[in-house]
Order: structure tokens, then C-alpha cells, then sequence
């Protein structure tokens, strides 16, 4: 599973800091692409859920080599330079199954974790490194290539890896207890309450200010501060650098001191990131500032998914894993088209100073959830 990672996060790397830059090519405004970002995260997170209930159902790998097949075939149709539909339309079938992939290969991994009796924290954060340590190279390869063969270059290279990564499933394998889940149905309503909704809330909250950062970093510092092709990337590969160490150490924090205190932390670092990608002028401080992406990305995405996978049990996992998924494409529908709304009718600075305040929304919800948490554990009766 580290492996498939590293290999479908090394083709992210290669194309993902372009996906803005391809939209706004094809003659689409700021607003627009905040639109097509919204469009597309709609159809992710309603793919995300029902394919998660169905790799419940049917068995995850069926369901995970599917979709890593969509996403090659998606990235391979965007090398062709199409009208802003088409272009708004391919981009929303890439989401779809980087969405679907993602859901079923982490329901997927924490399954294997749980078998194993591996500590979910430390564990599903081994796994997880292996995209970070792919996206590094990615991110610096794309960038050679924008600037040597042009920008849809990176869509030719990018499904190659991903076609490869198929590969990785001769080593996969699913027992008969993975395969025959429960198929009882699963209403999501029922995973919208107490602890597990609180949670999709604030990752929602979280991740609606990380659409500002992954829909219009590029263009910022293009446009705004006059960076190069590789500087763009050498910030995007910063993020992926800074979450290895990060999703190790954070989750095996949190398999000490409990997953809220640390998700706590992580989100306090969003308002820090995005306030000074939006103030500072010099585009070196702001490529730095994504370091802090080892919180805001890292340790908060590993933490959250060891919470998540215990509030559910393994019936349901699937089907959860997809509504966390969909809060990625829920945080990108409200967060695309604000984000781009409030740039053209402002800047792109102003921009990441409005989102770094939204940051403190998820800050204090959780703030509240620790708050309320350890106020109960102090007035439990005490056993004699």
C-alpha cells in the first residue's frame, strides 16, 4: 500500500500545482475556476460516498482498481487542449477518481491495520508517507516539464505512473471477511451524528480553508509575485517534504495523548500558513510558509482518519470513509468559488488574509469538542 501511494501521489505531484493553470488556459477568470473546482469536488463527494458503500459491499480492491484506471484515462484526455467545457468536464471525471481511489485504498489500509493489530496513528501514517515521498519528486518533475515541453506535457507522464501502479496489486489480497461485509444499508444520516459528524464538520470547516492554498497558490505566486514554473513546485513539493516526518510523529502523538489534542494543534497552524501567504510580498517567505503543511495536511489528515476509522465500526467503514472523503470535495464547493469570488473582486493576497481567518472556525470547534470532552472524563463517577 505504500507503494501504490508513492506511485499515485508521484503523478499528483507531476500535474496537481498545474490543475488551476490548465483552467485558466483555457480562458476561464478567477470566479470560473473556483466554479469548475466547485463542479468538480460535487461529483467527487457524492462519488466518494457511494463508492465507498459499495467497496462495503463488493470488496475494496474491485472497486480501487476501477477507479485508479479512471484517473489514468482522465489525466491522459486532459493532455488534449479542448474547449472550457470539455476541459471543466475532464477535470471533473479526474476528481472522481483521484476521490474514489483515495476513499477505498485508506478504508482499505486501516482494514489491514486492524487485522494486524497495528496501532492506527502510527500505523495508517507509515502507509500514508509513501504520497508524501512520492509527491516530492513529482512536483519537482512537473515543473522541468512545464518549462522544457509546456504544460500539457505533464498529462502524458502522469497516467504512465498511474497505469503502473496497478502493478502494486499482485501483492494486494482481501480476505474472506473483507469480501463478504455486512450488506446491510447504511444510511448516512446515521453517520452524521454526535462525534463522527462533528468531525465531518470541522474537516469540512478545515478544508474549505485548504481550498485557498490548492485552487489558487500557483496562480498567486505566478501572477502576483512573479514566480517560475519551479518555484511553484518547489512550494508544492515543501508541503510534501514537510508531511513525512509530520504523519509518522503525529500519529503516533495522538496514539499517546488521544487524536483531539493533536487535531487541535494541527488546525492551530492554518490561520498562521494562509496569513502569510497573503501578507508577505516575497514570494521565498511564502514557498517556506508551506512547511506548515507537516500540521495543516500531515498530521491533521493522518489523525483525523485513526479517529475516524474508531468512531465506526468495520461495516460501516467504507461508507464513512466516503463521507470523509466528500468533506475534501465539500471543503472545495464552498471554498473554490468564495475563494475565487472574493479574489477577482479583490486580489489574490487579499484573498488568503480572508481565508486564514475562516481557519479559525475549525480552531475553535474543536477547541470546544477537547473542552467539553475533558469536562465529562472530570465529572464521571468514579469507581470504588
Amino acid at each position: 500500500m505504500r507503494l501504490w501511494n508513492l506511485m499515485f501521489y508521484f503523478a499528483m505531484g507531476i500535474a496537481a500545482p498545474y490543475f488551476p493553470v490548465v483552467l485558466e488556459e483555457s480562458g476561464l477568470t478567477p470566479s470560473q475556476i473556483g466554479l469548475a473546482f466547485t463542479i468538480s469536488n460535487i461529483s467527487s463527494g457524492f462519488s466518494s460516498y457511494y463508492i465507498g458503500r459499495l467497496s462495503d459491499r463488493v470488496g475494496r480492491l474491485k472497486i480501487l482498481l476501477s477507479s485508479t484506471i479512471l484517473t489514468a484515462i482522465s489525466y491522459l484526455l486532459l493532455a488534449v487542449k479542448l474547449n472550457p467545457y470539455l476541459t471543466v468536464l475532464l477535470f471533473a471525471l479526474l476528481m472522481v477518481g483521484l476521490g474514489s481511489a483515495n476513499t477505498v485504498v485508506t478504508a482499505y489500509s486501516i482494514d489491514s491495520l486492524e487485522r494486524a493489530g497495528i496501532s492506527r496513528g502510527s500505523g495508517f501514517g507509515s502507509i500514508r508517507i509513501g504520497g508524501s515521498i512520492g509527491w516530492i519528486p513529482g512536483t519537482f518533475l512537473g515543473g522541468a516539464l512545464v518549462s522544457l515541453f509546456g504544460l500539457r506535457s505533464i498529462f502524458l507522464l502522469a497516467p504512465l505512473v498511474i497505469g503502473l501502479s496497478v502493478l502494486t496489486f499482485y501483492r494486494l489480497g482481501e480476505d474472506r471477511v473483507s469480501k463478504k461485509r455486512d450488506s446491510e444499508d447504511v444510511s448516512p444520516l446515521s453517520l452524521l451524528r454526535g462525534a463522527p459528524g462533528v468531525l465531518l464538520l470541522t474537516m469540512t470547516l478545515a478544508f474549505v480553508a485548504n481550498s485557498s492554498i490548492m485552487s489558487f497558490l500557483s496562480l498567486h505566486m505566478i501572477n502576483t509575485l512573479g514566480a517560475s514554473p519551479l518555484e511553484v513546485s518547489t512550494a508544492f513539493a515543501l508541503m510534501g517534504l514537510t508531511e513525512i516526518p509530520a504523519m509518522v510523529y503525529l500519529g503516533k502523538l495522538s496514539d499517546r495523548v488521544g487524536r483531539r489534542p493533536v487535531l487541535l494543534l494541527c488546525l492551530s497552524a492554518f490561520p498562521l500558513r494562509l496569513a502569510i501567504s497573503g501578507l508577505s510580498p516575497d514570494r521565498y517567505v511564502v514557498i517556506l510558509a508551506q512547511s506548515l503543511n507537516s500540521f495543516t495536511f500531515g498530521g491533521l489528515y493522518v489523525v483525523s482518519i485513526a479517529y475516524a476509522s474508531e468512531l465506526v465500526p468495520e461495516r460501516m467503514r467504507g461508507a464513512y470513509m466516503g463521507l470523509y472523503g466528500a468533506t475534501f470535495s465539500a471543503g472545495g464547493v464552498i471554498g473554490g468559488y468564495l475563494w475565487g469570488s472574493i479574489a477577482e473582486a479583490t486580489s489574490y493576497a487579499s484573498m488568503f488574509q480572508y481565508s486564514a481567518l475562516f481557519s479559525l472556525i475549525p480552531v475553535a470547534l474543536t477547541g470546544i469538542a477537547l473542552r467539553k470532552q475533558r469536562r465529562e472524563v472530570y465529572s464521571a463517577p468514579v469507581a470504588p
